[in-house]
């Protein structure tokens, strides 16, 4: 794209303005402490009862289970029925306007702690800590990963 402007030279000159920025890449720190303890001891009950949920038996069958042929959903005991969608729904209407009423009052507490893209987050942050190391392990190993695309050596002087 060009933009003429008068300070780039004359006004018939035209300058060229590049619309895309190079991408920065982020090597997030690890932060300890009281709240992010307190944030792991409230995100993996929520991941485990995201996923042991469906294994969980209740009176014979599964605690929630979505039974389309036979038209039935049961969850943890209540069977709801086709009629029953009507019910379904103005639960879930509460549960939405009681989830607006609480992220209103006490959202920093939501957002930080039991909302799932923050729990996801932090278990892809563990992870990522895990297999790639720290912050600084994770730049150098960038750094090495330049240097194999350019074709150069991988091991520089950082690396001796």
């Amino acid at each position: 794209m060009t933009n003429p402007s008068p300070q780039n030279g004359t006004a018939g000159e035209a300058a060229k303005v590049s619309l895309y920025k190079r991408r920065e890449k982020l090597f997030v720190h690890y932060v300890g402490g009281y709240f992010q303890r307190l944030r792991l001891y409230t995100g993996w009950p929520l991941l485990l009862g995201y996923f042991l949920l469906p294994w969980v038996q209740w009176h014979g069958r599964q605690g929630v289970l979505f039974d389309l042929p036979a038209r039935k959903f049961y969850i943890l005991g209540l069977t709801l029925w086709p009629q029953d969608f009507m019910l379904l729904a103005w639960l879930l209407m509460i549960a939405a306007f009681s989830l607006f009423l609480i992220t209103s009052l006490v959202g920093r507490l939501w957002c930080g702690y039991t909302c799932p893209q923050t729990v996801w987050t932090a278990v892809f942050l563990w992870v990522e800590k895990l297999t790639e190391g720290s912050s600084n392990q994770r730049r150098r190993l960038d750094r090495q990963h330049q240097r194999r695309a350019r074709g150069g050596p991988a091991a520089g002087p950082d690396h001796a």
